[in-house]
Protein backbone atom coordinates (compact mmCIF):
# COMPACT_ATOMS: atom_id res chain seq x y z
CA UNK A 1 0.00 0.00 0.00
CA UNK A 2 3.03 2.22 0.72
CA UNK A 3 4.58 1.62 -2.23
CA UNK A 4 1.36 2.62 -4.54
CA UNK A 5 1.28 5.87 -2.44
CA UNK A 6 4.77 6.98 -3.14
CA UNK A 7 4.38 5.98 -7.57
CA UNK A 8 1.40 8.34 -6.93
CA UNK A 9 3.18 11.19 -5.28
CA UNK A 10 5.92 10.53 -7.85
CA UNK A 11 3.26 10.70 -10.33
CA UNK A 12 1.37 14.13 -9.37
CA UNK A 13 4.89 15.66 -9.17
CA UNK A 14 5.78 14.96 -12.58
CA UNK A 15 2.50 15.61 -14.74
CA UNK A 16 3.09 19.45 -12.46
CA UNK A 17 6.62 19.71 -13.43
CA UNK A 18 5.48 18.87 -17.47
CA UNK A 19 2.69 21.30 -17.02
CA UNK A 20 4.62 23.90 -15.85
CA UNK A 21 7.42 23.39 -18.53
CA UNK A 22 4.79 23.52 -21.26
CA UNK A 23 3.49 26.75 -20.14
CA UNK A 24 6.73 28.25 -20.38
CA UNK A 25 7.59 26.95 -23.28
CA UNK A 26 3.88 27.74 -24.97
CA UNK A 27 4.88 30.36 -27.54
CA UNK A 28 1.36 31.20 -27.94
CA UNK A 29 1.79 33.28 -24.95
CA UNK A 30 5.05 35.20 -25.70
CA UNK A 31 4.00 37.32 -28.79
CA UNK A 32 6.68 38.62 -30.79
CA UNK A 33 6.90 42.86 -31.55
CA UNK A 34 7.51 43.66 -34.65
CA UNK A 35 9.52 46.85 -34.76
CA UNK A 36 8.35 49.45 -37.99
CA UNK A 37 9.44 53.11 -39.82
CA UNK A 38 6.82 54.39 -42.13
CA UNK A 39 8.12 55.07 -45.37
CA UNK A 40 6.36 57.26 -48.04
CA UNK A 41 6.65 56.28 -51.58
CA UNK A 42 6.44 58.78 -54.54
CA UNK A 43 5.94 57.73 -57.71
CA UNK A 44 7.94 60.23 -59.72
CA UNK A 45 7.68 58.11 -63.30
CA UNK A 46 5.17 57.96 -65.86
CA UNK A 47 4.51 54.35 -65.24
CA UNK A 48 2.17 52.91 -62.65
CA UNK A 49 4.93 50.62 -60.13
CA UNK A 50 5.08 47.94 -57.99
CA UNK A 51 7.40 48.08 -55.18
CA UNK A 52 8.74 44.62 -54.05
CA UNK A 53 10.89 44.30 -50.63
CA UNK A 54 14.38 42.74 -50.93
CA UNK A 55 14.59 41.65 -54.28
CA UNK A 56 12.44 42.21 -57.55
CA UNK A 57 10.99 39.10 -57.05
CA UNK A 58 10.45 39.69 -53.07
CA UNK A 59 7.58 40.76 -51.38
CA UNK A 60 4.96 42.91 -52.25
CA UNK A 61 4.94 45.94 -50.37
CA UNK A 62 2.79 48.47 -52.66
CA UNK A 63 0.85 46.84 -55.51
CA UNK A 64 -0.45 49.52 -57.63
CA UNK A 65 1.09 53.07 -57.86
CA UNK A 66 0.06 55.50 -59.73
CA UNK A 67 2.14 58.34 -61.66
CA UNK A 68 2.41 61.26 -59.68
CA UNK A 69 0.67 59.41 -56.11
CA UNK A 70 2.34 58.61 -52.87
CA UNK A 71 1.98 55.86 -50.52
CA UNK A 72 2.48 55.70 -46.63
CA UNK A 73 3.24 52.09 -45.21
CA UNK A 74 4.94 50.90 -42.20
CA UNK A 75 8.31 48.97 -42.90
CA UNK A 76 9.96 46.45 -40.50
CA UNK A 77 13.39 47.55 -38.88
CA UNK A 78 16.41 46.85 -40.73
CA UNK A 79 17.86 44.82 -38.21
CA UNK A 80 21.11 43.65 -40.21
CA UNK A 81 24.27 45.36 -39.00
CA UNK A 82 23.27 48.44 -40.35
CA UNK A 83 23.18 46.79 -44.04
CA UNK A 84 19.70 48.73 -44.45
CA UNK A 85 16.60 47.14 -46.59
CA UNK A 86 16.14 47.26 -50.03
CA UNK A 87 13.08 48.35 -52.36
CA UNK A 88 12.80 47.74 -55.72
CA UNK A 89 10.43 48.95 -58.17
CA UNK A 90 8.88 47.15 -61.22
CA UNK A 91 7.38 49.62 -63.66
CA UNK A 92 3.68 48.99 -66.09
CA UNK A 93 2.49 50.21 -68.62
CA UNK A 94 -0.49 49.47 -70.48
CA UNK A 95 -0.12 47.35 -73.69
CA UNK A 96 -3.06 49.11 -75.94
CA UNK A 97 -5.80 51.09 -75.82
CA UNK A 98 -8.86 51.75 -77.21
CA UNK A 99 -13.08 50.71 -77.55
CA UNK A 100 -12.31 48.50 -79.37
CA UNK A 101 -10.22 45.75 -77.23
CA UNK A 102 -11.87 42.66 -76.72
CA UNK A 103 -8.90 41.51 -74.36
CA UNK A 104 -9.49 44.37 -71.53
CA UNK A 105 -6.88 45.95 -69.88
CA UNK A 106 -3.25 44.45 -70.59
CA UNK A 107 -0.10 45.78 -69.07
CA UNK A 108 3.53 45.13 -69.76
CA UNK A 109 5.75 44.56 -66.59
CA UNK A 110 9.56 45.85 -66.52
CA UNK A 111 12.33 46.75 -63.85
CA UNK A 112 15.50 49.04 -64.58
CA UNK A 113 18.14 46.95 -62.96
CA UNK A 114 19.79 49.65 -61.26
CA UNK A 115 17.19 51.42 -59.89
CA UNK A 116 17.41 49.79 -56.28
CA UNK A 117 16.36 51.95 -53.32
CA UNK A 118 18.70 51.28 -50.17
CA UNK A 119 18.59 52.77 -46.89
CA UNK A 120 18.17 51.89 -43.21
CA UNK A 121 14.71 52.10 -41.41
CA UNK A 122 14.76 52.99 -37.95
CA UNK A 123 12.36 52.09 -35.74
CA UNK A 124 9.51 54.76 -35.01
CA UNK A 125 11.43 57.24 -37.99
CA UNK A 126 9.57 58.44 -40.95
CA UNK A 127 11.03 58.92 -44.23
CA UNK A 128 9.90 59.53 -47.83
CA UNK A 129 11.57 57.73 -50.78
CA UNK A 130 11.09 59.17 -54.50
CA UNK A 131 10.70 56.35 -57.19
CA UNK A 132 12.46 57.94 -60.30
CA UNK A 133 11.78 57.71 -64.55
CA UNK A 134 13.94 54.69 -65.33
CA UNK A 135 16.63 55.28 -67.75
CA UNK A 136 17.32 51.61 -68.85
CA UNK A 137 13.96 50.04 -69.21
CA UNK A 138 12.91 47.27 -70.36
CA UNK A 139 10.03 44.45 -70.56
CA UNK A 140 10.98 41.41 -71.28
CA UNK A 141 8.01 40.36 -73.26
CA UNK A 142 6.25 41.29 -76.89
CA UNK A 143 2.79 41.25 -77.57
CA UNK A 144 0.38 40.76 -80.97
CA UNK A 145 -3.22 42.24 -81.66
CA UNK A 146 -5.50 41.52 -83.93
CA UNK A 147 -8.46 43.38 -85.02
CA UNK A 148 -11.20 41.43 -86.80
CA UNK A 149 -12.83 42.96 -89.44
CA UNK A 150 -14.52 40.22 -90.46
CA UNK A 151 -18.47 38.97 -89.87
CA UNK A 152 -17.47 36.01 -87.60
CA UNK A 153 -15.89 35.78 -84.51
CA UNK A 154 -12.06 33.88 -84.29
CA UNK A 155 -9.93 32.26 -82.05
CA UNK A 156 -5.60 32.68 -82.51
CA UNK A 157 -4.00 28.98 -82.36
CA UNK A 158 -0.82 27.32 -83.48
CA UNK A 159 -0.72 23.53 -83.63
CA UNK A 160 -3.84 23.03 -82.07
CA UNK A 161 -3.79 25.12 -79.32
CA UNK A 162 -6.27 27.90 -78.51
CA UNK A 163 -4.34 31.23 -76.85
CA UNK A 164 -6.23 33.20 -74.43
CA UNK A 165 -6.17 36.70 -74.29
CA UNK A 166 -3.52 38.69 -72.46
CA UNK A 167 -6.06 40.70 -70.26
CA UNK A 168 -8.96 38.25 -69.36
CA UNK A 169 -8.45 35.04 -70.62
CA UNK A 170 -11.03 34.71 -73.11
CA UNK A 171 -11.00 32.63 -76.58
CA UNK A 172 -12.84 34.23 -78.93
CA UNK A 173 -12.96 37.39 -81.01
CA UNK A 174 -16.09 39.04 -81.83
CA UNK A 175 -16.09 40.63 -85.19
CA UNK A 176 -14.65 44.92 -84.98
CA UNK A 177 -13.30 43.76 -82.04
CA UNK A 178 -9.16 43.34 -81.25
CA UNK A 179 -7.65 40.77 -79.50
CA UNK A 180 -4.35 40.88 -77.90
CA UNK A 181 -2.03 38.36 -76.70
CA UNK A 182 1.43 37.78 -74.81
CA UNK A 183 4.24 35.57 -77.11
CA UNK A 184 7.67 34.64 -76.25
CA UNK A 185 10.01 37.07 -77.12
CA UNK A 186 13.96 37.87 -76.72
CA UNK A 187 15.83 41.35 -76.90
CA UNK A 188 17.68 39.93 -80.33
CA UNK A 189 14.06 38.74 -81.07
CA UNK A 190 12.37 35.30 -81.74
CA UNK A 191 10.82 34.09 -85.14
CA UNK A 192 7.37 32.71 -84.91
CA UNK A 193 5.74 30.69 -87.30
CA UNK A 194 2.90 28.04 -87.23
CA UNK A 195 0.11 30.87 -85.66
CA UNK A 196 -3.56 30.83 -87.30
CA UNK A 197 -6.76 32.06 -87.12
CA UNK A 198 -9.78 30.05 -86.80
CA UNK A 199 -13.50 30.52 -87.30
CA UNK A 200 -16.25 27.76 -87.33
CA UNK A 201 -15.72 27.57 -91.24
CA UNK A 202 -11.97 28.62 -92.09
CA UNK A 203 -8.20 28.52 -91.11
CA UNK A 204 -6.11 31.44 -92.24
CA UNK A 205 -2.13 31.31 -91.60
CA UNK A 206 -0.94 34.64 -90.31
CA UNK A 207 2.60 35.82 -91.78
CA UNK A 208 6.00 34.61 -89.93
CA UNK A 209 7.50 37.20 -87.93
CA UNK A 210 10.02 38.08 -85.45
CA UNK A 211 9.20 39.11 -81.67
CA UNK A 212 11.40 41.50 -79.62
CA UNK A 213 11.45 42.54 -76.08
CA UNK A 214 8.77 45.56 -75.75
CA UNK A 215 6.92 45.11 -78.92
CA UNK A 216 3.49 45.20 -80.12
CA UNK A 217 3.04 43.69 -83.44
CA UNK A 218 -0.19 44.76 -84.85
CA UNK A 219 -2.23 42.09 -87.44
CA UNK A 220 -5.21 42.47 -89.44
CA UNK A 221 -8.29 39.90 -90.12
CA UNK A 222 -10.98 39.97 -92.68
CA UNK A 223 -11.96 36.70 -92.99
CA UNK A 224 -10.13 35.27 -95.86
CA UNK A 225 -6.57 37.06 -94.73
CA UNK A 226 -4.72 38.14 -92.19
CA UNK A 227 -1.66 40.74 -92.72
CA UNK A 228 0.72 42.89 -90.74
CA UNK A 229 -0.24 46.36 -90.42
CA UNK A 230 2.63 47.31 -88.07
CA UNK A 231 4.65 47.01 -84.90
CA UNK A 232 5.54 50.06 -82.47
CA UNK A 233 7.53 49.88 -78.90
CA UNK A 234 5.94 49.59 -75.82
CA UNK A 235 8.13 52.56 -73.92
CA UNK A 236 6.66 55.47 -73.12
Amino acid sequence: MQKSCTIDLIFVIMTLVLSACSMDGDPGNNEVEVKTGKVTFFNESSYTVTVHLDAFSGPVLIESLGAGQSRLVNVRTSDNYGVGSTFCAEYSYRVVDGLDLASGEVWAKGIDPNIQINFVVEENKSYTKQIPQPAELEFPAAFIKILNVSSMQFELRKQGTAYKQAGNGNLPVPPGKTGVYEIPSTAAGITHSGYSVHTTFNQVNIPDFTAKNSYVYSFSYDGTSTVKTGEQKIVF
